[in-house]
């Protein structure tokens, strides 16, 4: 049953990230569901919706407008450097705070979205 519910959920949140963003909205509570603990639920979900964030990315190429008029190379750089950021903190971070968290930070992203 836990193969039938992360397939529907990557599904999903494939399905998501192809028009809007946001499947780990739907591939982290269910990873966590299952039972993998939520900074590996986190990490996997990323690893594995990275194709389908790739394949928009270069659909969608020439349809992107930058916003207050930065260059590729300036967004380049403040996405890998808040990656790289987030990707520490969350390393350091125990499992314990990770998963009080992750309330939080999913209503963050919810109201970023909005």
């Amino acid at each position: 049953m836990d193969w039938v519910i992360i397939g529907i959920a990557g599904f999903l949140g494939g399905m998501l990230n192809a028009v809007a963003g946001g499947g780990s909205f739907i591939t982290l509570p269910a990873l966590i569901f299952v039972g993998v603990t939520p900074v590996s639920a986190n990490a996997t979900g990323t690893a594995a919706l990275l194709p389908g964030y790739l394949a928009s990315a270069w659909r969608f190429r020439r349809d992107v407008e930058f916003p207050a008029n930065l260059k590729f190379i300036h967004i380049a750089f403040i996405a890998v450097s808040g990656g790289c950021l987030g990707a520490a903190i969350l390393l350091m971070a125990s499992e314990q705070l990770f998963s009080t968290l992750i309330p939080w930070l999913i209503l963050l992203a919810t109201a970023a979205f909005i």
